[in-house]
């Protein structure tokens, strides 16, 4: 193939099929791994494999549950030949439940997190239609109780447990080569198409780039060129069986864009539009329908109504627990900062909440000063304004507690951007651009910036930047599993607790 190339190439313009841009393609293909070794196992093969090793594990895991618990208990197993062919019957409704949602599939499989909501809903879901047709074909006097529930429990542990491994699986064979991604052809100006052959292959998600061609709006034009050119593209998609051709080219440059559509109409293959190299600032670009027409979406908006909803009763159930049970140790803390030095034991500072509004946060007092005016001095190592009592809640995060009640109230949420103080939005609103997002949502207690580390004291505008883009992070991956897990990271990783002072 590589000599075939070649004797095109050297027919072809130079400006479209450069020999130098391509010869440094192919060393870069062999060095990068993109060339797919020959026993690598294809995309399209991955899912069929991956839904059988499922099907066969849960089967075998529920059946063996189910008679396990009936040799302990009973010290025998009824109707083994049932019991193997409703174990089948569960896994079954489970796997193709996770096929026609195309769960398997290796992009799908690249999303670990993505995958443990999905085999949460499904084994559920599973599990309700095959105790329903247990029920309506009154097969349900063989189980008893105990093995319905000993088979639930074991399968939805078997079902994470598996997809989670897959997960690894499929991260690793796509570095290793083991698993073929994707087999993608990019078709664009020279710069822009080098330019983003190299990301996907550095981002190694499932994708693998198996030629590059670079082409001007001249060769296009030129209607020999754009023969050779044709030609070249489609001995390309079919040696290599590819499954998406991507274009990179500037999106002010259609008329390359249609004759390039045209171009590759005959490939049976998916179709893909780089992104524009002037929307760099897009962080999650997503097409979406307004009024029935097609848009780019450019940044997500606040949650949902569901999302609100769900989030809200989450913080209000928790918060209340907490606070009950925090009860007797928040006596305690105020009665340690009422001895240690005179002053109010609660701290009221104003704060931007959801939408900019303002309200009054609740913290108890750890320092000698009650600062909340237009100028507000951040606490440093060794600031002498901190009490002594302070000086342990600020390090232990107890001083927080308090915001229970703003929880309660509405003001705040367990988990979000933590927010600063009224002086200081004031001041980065107008260092950092898009700073003003954070209160697309409500502020918490807690959040994805403080427990990656990024808490204390911005001496450094770059200190907050890195606050910033990990609040934003927070904002466009939402979910009520993030919140959790990060309240038990606040209470269990060290790095929760660095730059307390």
């Amino acid at each position: 193939m590589w000599n075939e190339d070649r004797q095109k190439i050297k027919t072809g313009r130079s400006s479209a099929l450069a020999w130098e841009s391509f010869e440094h393609h192919r060393a870069e293909s062999f060095a990068s791994g993109t060339e797919q070794p020959s026993q690598a196992l294809a995309a399209h093969s991955f899912p069929v494999l991956a839904a059988a090793v499922e099907f066969a594990i849960l089967a075998i895991v529920i059946f063996e549950t189910g008679a396990a618990y009936h040799l302990v208990v009973f010290h025998y197993v009824p109707a083994p030949l049932f019991y193997a062919g409703t174990a089948a019957a569960l896994a079954a409704i489970y796997v193709v439940q996770c096929a026609l949602g195309r769960d398997h599939s290796i992009k799908r499989q690249l999303d670990g997190r993505e995958q443990l909501r999905s085999a949460f809903l499904r084994w559920n879901s599973a599990y309700s239609l095959w105790v329903l047709g247990l029920f309506l074909l009154q097969m349900t006097e063989t189980y008893s109780r105990g093995a319905i529930l000993a088979q639930y429990a074991a399968g939805l542990a078997t079902a994470m447990v598996v997809r989670f491994l897959l997960t690894r699986v499929v991260g690793r064979g796509l570095r290793s080569g083991l698993i073929a991604g994707r087999k993608t052809l990019v078709i664009g100006e020279p710069v822009l198409a080098r330019d983003f052959a190299r990301k996907v292959r550095e981002a190694g998600k499932g994708a693998s780039v198996v030629n590059v061609v670079t082409v001007t709006a001249e060769d296009l034009e030129d209607e020999a060129a754009s023969k050779r050119l044709k030609e070249r593209v489609e001995k390309i998609a079919r040696d290599a069986a590819v499954d998406d051709v991507a274009f990179a080219f500037s999106w002010s440059n259609a008329g390359s864009i249609r004759r390039c559509i045209e171009m590759v109409s005959a490939i049976p293959a998916t179709i893909h539009l780089a992104p524009d190299p002037h929307l760099f600032w897009v962080r999650y670009p997503v097409l979406e329908r307004v009024g029935g027409h097609y848009t780019l979406r450019l940044s997500r908006a606040p949650l949902t109504v569901k999302d609100r909803i769900l989030k809200r009763a989450f913080d209000v159930a928790t918060a209340s627990v907490l606070l009950m049970l925090a009860a007797p140790v928040l006596a305690v803390i105020a009665a340690a900062i009422k001895l240690d030095t005179p002053g109010p034991v609660l701290f009221r500072q104003r704060r931007n909440g959801f939408n900019q509004k303002e309200f009054r946060i609740f913290k108890f007092r750890t320092m000698t000063t009650l600062d909340d005016g237009g100028v507000v001095r951040q606490a440093t190592r060794g600031d002498q304004r901190i009490t002594r009592v302070g000086r342990v809640l600020r390090r232990t995060n107890l001083d927080e507690l308090p915001q229970l009640l703003n929880v309660i109230l509405g003001h705040m949420s367990l988990v979000g951007p933590r927010p600063h103080a009224v002086a200081h939005n004031c001041q980065y609103e107008e260092q950092i651009r898009l700073y003003a997002r954070r209160h697309n949502v409500k502020p918490g207690i807690t959040g994805w910036a403080q427990v990656n580390g990024y808490r204390g004291e911005t001496s450094a505008i770059d200190k907050m930047l890195k606050r910033v883009e990990h609040d934003f992070y927070y904002i466009d991956h939402w979910s009520l599993l993030l919140d959790i897990r990060i309240l038990l990271t606040t209470v269990l990783s060290p790095t929760s607790y660095r730059n307390a002072y």
